[in-house]
């Protein structure tokens, strides 16, 4: 099995999570079928450096700093988000992770005979999302071969999410907006009401 295997050269060091930045980008170089002398002269490395700064990168020995890394996401096609380091190897960092998207969008847990599932509030703007990735998952479904997978990957990482771009900030005024135009329609509502009534 291979989370078995995983544990194993975990606990040997060799194992990088598939969530490092390290590991994001070699997989998404490796899907363009990039080698890392390419995509480090994509980045504006040298010839004679570039294969070694991006070995580096993956194996997480450095991690790039801001210019870099958004050369290196224009050179893999991808948005800044993609290449996010999201190692949810360790559960309390997943769990911390699920608490946050509780306290931004809702997400709650709830029982089912069968189970346990996850849902997000009504107003969040991760159901849009989730729309969109059920009609993509759909495109490519299951079981899928080798050629299909690797599509299904690229598709993921070159998702054009303009939602990223838009700060948490942002989507909380933009909530409270929200909250404010519904209170001010329930005044007018009620002020109609009343002079209905005279």
């Amino acid at each position: 099995m291979d989370w078995i295997k995983q544990i194993i050269e975990c606990k040997k060091g060799n194992w990088e999570s598939p969530g490092s930045l390290g590991q994001k980008i070699k997989k998404i170089r490796m899907l363009h079928r990039y080698t890392q002398k390419e995509l480090g002269v994509m980045c504006g490395f040298s010839l004679s450096s570039a294969d070694v700064r991006i070995a580096q990168y993956e194996k997480n020995k450095k991690i790039p700093r801001e210019k870099i890394l958004k050369a290196m996401c224009n050179a893999l096609g991808v948005g800044e988000g993609a290449l996010v380091h999201a190692d949810m190897l360790s559960y309390q960092e997943m769990f911390y992770a699920l608490f946050d998207m509780e306290d931004f969008h809702g997400l709650h847990p709830v029982k089912k005979e069968d189970g346990y599932y996850l849902r997000f509030g009504s107003d969040s703007i991760i159901n849009d999302f989730l729309e969109e990735w059920y009609k993509m998952y759909q495109k490519y479904p299951r079981p899928r071969g080798d050629d299909e997978e690797e599509k299904y990957t690229l598709c993921r990482y070159e998702y054009p999410n303009e939602i990223a771009v838009v700060s948490q900030y942002e989507l909380l005024k933009r909530k409270a907006l929200q909250a404010e135009i519904e209170n001010l329609q329930l005044k007018i509502n009620d002020l109609e009401n009343e002079n209905k009534g005279d």
